[in-house]
């Protein structure tokens, strides 16, 4: 695929840490540049989606609803917004989510107890036949590293659930898609946030060695889903539906 022919998807990263790890990954094997805009860092977001065929946004430690302290989220909201009246896929991960359900009208707050490690997602039968994650519904082992939750968006479907957080995965409309886990962190980026984050996962009751185990066990059968999920994704890009990418 000819990638002066793609349209670039924009990625809107939220945490030090928090790299498209296994998505950018995945779009640049069929050929689909991603644009990474440090929003934690204060680099400009661009205003308008017209130069992107796709937003992604990903998490982070701040909160969604501190806007306030964190402005930027505000920017982000809208532009989910404006993605949705462009008819432009949106792909939103952990806090990216979570930013999503606000844009969208809902609550995010506080769960009721953190979800950091690797737990089971269990889908629902409307996951069955849905564009991304059809064939897939198999219970899946992905990394969370998450304190908030999020109430369904109006109109949303909810796809998947875990024990401590009902809403794990939600589509809204044809193009959007809310994943409260992370199907984007690859070892790389855990082997990193683990490292940064060593003393406050003590804190948290987390045992970082066993986190990295954890990682080595579950990755290898979580990460084929990823690419796969993240494919078809792709496949609904304006732009990608003229290269016929495979699915």
């Amino acid at each position: 695929m000819d990638e002066a022919l793609m349209q670039p998807v924009l990625f809107l990263q939220n945490g030090p840490e928090d790299g498209p790890g296994l998505f950018a990954r995945t779009l640049r094997d069929i050929g689909i540049p991603c644009d990474i805009v440090h929003a934690w860092r204060g680099d400009p977001i661009p205003a308008t989606l017209e130069a992107h065929s796709g937003l992604a946004l990903g998490g982070g430690h701040i909160s969604a609803y501190h806007t306030e302290a964190h402005p930027f989220l505000l920017t982000e909201r809208a532009l989910v917004l404006q993605a949705h009246q462009r008819g432009i896929p949106v792909l939103g991960m952990c806090l990216g989510a979570q930013l999503m359900a606000a844009a969208l009208g809902a609550s995010v707050h506080r769960n009721h107890t953190q979800e950091i490690g690797f737990f089971e997602v269990r889908f629902h039968p409307a996951a069955a036949d849905d564009p991304l994650w059809h064939g897939l519904t198999q219970p899946l082992f992905p990394v969370h590293w998450h304190r908030d939750t999020f109430a369904l968006p109006p109109d949303a479907t909810l796809l998947a659930s875990s024990d401590i957080t009902p809403h794990q995965a939600f589509r809204w409309g044809r193009l959007s898609y809310g994943f409260q886990f992370h199907l984007e962190f690859d070892l790389p980026v855990i082997n990193d946030m683990i490292r940064e984050d060593h003393e406050s996962l003590l804190n948290c009751g987390v045992d970082p060695r066993e986190f990295i185990a954890q990682a080595h066990a579950h990755l290898p059968a979580v990460e084929p889903i990823g690419r796969t999920v993240f494919t078809r994704w792709a496949a609904l890009l304006p732009s990608a539906n003229d290269q016929h990418i495979d699915r």
